[in-house]
């Protein structure tokens, strides 16, 4: 199965995913990839009221094929 890698963009910047994780084809990397948002914006709970959590999926030639971003925007409602 081919290689794939998450990297992700949250609130300490760019992590890389040097690890990899075997996905049958593109599509399935991509709904991973999807799926991990909430759990990212989970463990980095936000300090603001405005926040983007990203993951970027490279294949096995480290070439970036698709990118998911998640915003969280909190308004006070007052």
């Amino acid at each position: 199965m081919p290689l794939y890698y998450f990297d992700t963009i949250a609130g300490s910047g760019l992590i890389r995913d040097n690890t990899g994780m075997e996905w049958p084809d593109d599509a399935t990397a991509r709904r991973e990839g999807i799926a991990s948002l909430p759990h990212l914006a989970k463990d980095e709970l936000p300090d603001g009221d405005l926040r983007t959590f990203s993951v970027i999926v490279r294949n096995a030639q480290d070439r970036a094929i698709f990118i998911a971003d998640l915003t969280l925007t909190g308004r006070w409602l007052r």
